[in-house]
């Protein structure tokens, strides 16, 4: 009996030795054909805010610092206005040095850790601090950190759905949304201006009147710089994040913020609803055919619903 208890409690702590000891590789390619940087997250200083955990080399302390109060704020935003936790969230801050070109990052982390999401903030070279930073690493801190933390969370509860991407996108976004309308307007001016010329030039222009939310994403391609090349800001590939931005905000507009709140919480005391059940909810809070009105998504209405938002 003893020799079993023996073999098992060695096991058990070669299964704890090779945790500690053996680590994963995550790729965040940002920009493509230029190079990816190694970055091994055991190697660098952590600043602990709450529930954040910041990842930094000693010569960008100040800019960890920023970014941690940045979104430190954000998070306490999101909980008070619409009574969401965004919950245990990771940056790892990358400042290229003066000349180098990164166009990604790949994670190197402690297998153990996984439960903790970590996502790189990539800054131009040299970057000390938010005051200076440029537009993307703006948008990266206000509105695109917030929207992966609340995606993260629809993703346990209700992405077994794939029709459900109206309330992790689309929440997603509304986080972002709030988080800048508060913080950073410029950089949600920005995103709106964005968002609706995606759901312009990828949609309306392509002769859609409705979009259904309830399906997937279409993928459009299309432009996504500007005449001098640079890249447009919340322009992106599939203009179902737009549409399901205007969502979100046409319910606030209509029934006050409150009613997003309160769904969340009904949706929490749910085990995993799927798509419409979570609709169903939301119909009872507005007296609206939430269903109806998902599949039927009137885009011109959209376009001002995104251009009256900012």
């Amino acid at each position: 009996m003893k020799t079993i208890i023996l073999i098992i409690l060695a096991a058990l702590a070669l299964l704890a030795a090779t945790l500690v000891l053996s680590h994963v590789t995550v790729t965040f390619q940002l920009e493509e054909g230029k190079p990816i940087q190694e970055l091994y997250l055991a190697q660098m200083k952590q600043l602990k805010r709450g529930q954040l955990t910041i990842y930094f080399f000693p010569e960008n302390q100040t800019l960890a610092q920023e970014i941690a109060d940045a979104l430190e704020q954000g998070w306490r935003i999101v909980k008070g206005r619409i009574g969401l936790d965004l919950g245990r969230f990771g940056v790892a801050v990358v400042v290229p040095k003066a000349g180098e070109e990164v166009g990604g990052v790949r994670l190197h982390r402690k297998i153990w850790a996984l439960w903790d999401p970590i996502v790189p903030v990539l800054t131009p070279p040299g970057l000390q601090s938010l005051q200076q930073a440029d537009r993307d690493t703006l948008i990266a801190v206000y509105w695109a950190m917030a929207h992966e933390a609340m995606e993260l969370k629809v993703l346990k509860k209700l992405y077994h759905d794939p029709a459900a991407r109206w309330i992790g996108d689309g929440l997603a976004e509304y986080v972002g949304y709030a988080i800048t309308s508060e913080l950073a307007p410029k950089v949600r001016d920005e995103m709106l201006s964005g968002r609706r010329r995606n759901v312009q030039v990828g949609l309306v222009d392509q002769g859609y009147t409705q979009y259904d939310l309830t399906k997937e994403f279409l993928v459009i391609r299309g432009k996504r710089t500007d005449s001098q090349g640079q890249k447009l800001a919340g322009v992106t590939a599939d203009p179902g994040y737009g549409v399901a931005l205007a969502f979100w905000l046409q319910i606030a507009q209509k029934h006050g913020e409150g009613v997003i709140k309160t769904f969340w919480q009904r949706l929490s005391q749910r085990g995993f609803p799927n798509a419409k059940e979570a609709a169903q909810i939301l119909s009872e809070l507005t007296g609206e055919d939430i269903w109806t009105k998902l599949q039927q998504m009137d885009l011109h209405e959209v376009l001002r619903t995104l251009e009256v938002a900012a």
